[in-house]
């Protein structure tokens, strides 16, 4: 033994597990969806970008398209108040 109580160099066994060479060579089956690294089939989370990685729903695709209408919306209505707004002062 060493002097920290650690077994010797040699006693050591260090060849991987069955286990480990199953776990650690899992092929790659997918990409990630924020960074685009490499996932083993069983990752829950990025081992690059630590993002999780679960079958939840997707996200809206619609949400941009809902700030465009706003604005347009808006826009709308802001012309047709000021169209109304110089028709009222030149009828005056």
């Amino acid at each position: 033994m060493s002097a920290m109580g650690y077994p010797d160099d040699e006693l050591k066994d260090n060849d991987p597990t069955d286990e480990d060479v199953r776990r650690f060579s899992a092929p790659v089956v997918a990409r990630c969806p924020d960074c685009g690294a490499a996932v083993i089939e069983e990752a829950e989370i990025c081992p690059k970008c630590h993002a999780f990685l679960w079958d939840g729903p997707a996200p809206r695709e619609s949400a941009p398209r809902r700030g465009v209408r706003f604005v347009a919306i808006a826009l709308i209505l802001l012309v047709i108040l000021s169209l109304t707004g110089l028709i009222a002062i030149v009828l005056r």
